[in-house]
């Protein structure tokens, strides 16, 4: 449970991000992303989840705060989304602007990872399967923890003017967002005795 004492096993730790990383690009078991935390835990000796309900939130060891959890951890999703709002706003000279927006939407619904790294606030870089775009083989990724405040980059570019069709410096504003929500719960592998 969170604010338990529990403390990292640096070797089971590392040797489940190890064995996790060396499996980068091949499906383990059948794909499905318990089968590569469960099959990394069992490779470093320690234990496996306590529940194995086709819809149960795993517990994969002693609970952690998710700010404290480190590499060979295992992570718990449930109704997690990561949406990240782009927004491109492009002025010229003559005053004219143009605007483009796109946004992305990760979802982890009910999910199993391995923390491969820290990446800093609000930032894990995890491995996983059974996600896109490679599906069931064995993928890292940068996992946003938490939804962040805008960060806006400035500058100046050429850039094709929508009327005239003439390149022109503009001024470029690119804002981005990302919102986070769900769950995610951090447990601490338990080597076996």
């Amino acid at each position: 449970m969170p604010g338990n004492e529990a403390t990292s096993d640096t070797t089971t730790n590392q040797n489940v991000v190890v064995w996790a990383r060396s499996r980068l690009g091949q499906q383990v078991g059948r794909g499905e992303c318990w089968d590569l935390a469960d099959q990394a835990l069992r490779q470093a000796g320690a234990h496996s989840s306590t529940t194995t309900g086709a819809n149960d939130d795993y517990v994969w060891g002693d609970q952690v705060e998710l700010k404290d959890a480190t590499p060979g951890d295992i992570l718990q999703f449930r109704d997690h989304v990561v949406k990240t709002a782009t927004v491109v706003t492009t002025t010229f000279a003559d005053g004219s602007e143009m605007e483009e927006t796109s946004e992305v939407t990760q979802t982890r619904p009910h999910h199993t990872a391995v923390v491969e790294a820290t990446g800093g606030a609000g930032q894990l870089q995890i491995l996983e399967q059974h996600v896109k775009p490679g599906g069931k083989k064995v993928q890292n990724h940068k996992l946003a923890t938490q939804s962040t405040a805008p960060t806006v980059k400035k500058e100046g570019k050429t850039v094709k003017h929508p009327v005239t069709g003439k390149l022109q410096t503009a001024t470029v504003v690119t804002t981005i967002t990302v919102t986070v929500s769900g769950k995610i719960r951090a447990y601490r592998p338990r080597a076996r005795q």
